[in-house]
């Protein structure tokens, strides 16, 4: 398995990729824009977008920000080849910009806040709308 930036070459397949493996109907889909090929293409210019590749095939992807204001980094969308999930590979490919730390905004209602549970993820805090989880390698 292969874990690095994506590349601007890549990015039909990495568009591609997403659109396979989001659903909209996901309550922890929170924005429109996780289904935008233009924000994909532009974190892939920004260096700000992960994939893993297992057979020349993506089987793994993730955007995410680097916050300068508060030293940390926004996980800002994922997807996992349905093959792939429930063995580690969201943790293992993060592990690759886990300098500081990771934050997740998952909507409060969402049953998708058992995940970020379940895999070991910190529940730092939570507001009106959103739990903000914590990952630390």
């Amino acid at each position: 398995m292969k874990v690095a930036l994506g590349h601007i070459t890549d990015a039909p397949k990495i568009v591609s990729f997403f659109k396979r493996n989001l659903c909209r109907n996901n309550s922890g889909i929170y924005s429109e824009e996780f289904f935008c090929p233009l924000g994909i293409q532009a974190a892939i210019w920004r260096k700000q977008l992960i994939v893993a590749i297992v057979d020349n095939q993506i089987v793994g992807a993730f955007r995410f920000y680097r916050k300068k204001t508060s030293n940390s980094i926004s996980l800002y969308q994922f997807a996992i080849n349905e093959d792939f999930r429930g063995q580690g590979l969201l943790k293992k490919m993060l592990r690759t910009i886990n300098d500081l730390p990771i934050y997740a905004l998952c909507p409060i209602e969402s049953k998708f806040n058992e995940y970020y549970f379940k895999s070991g993820w910190h529940l730092q805090e939570q507001n009106i709308s959103f739990k903000v989880w914590i990952f630390k390698n």
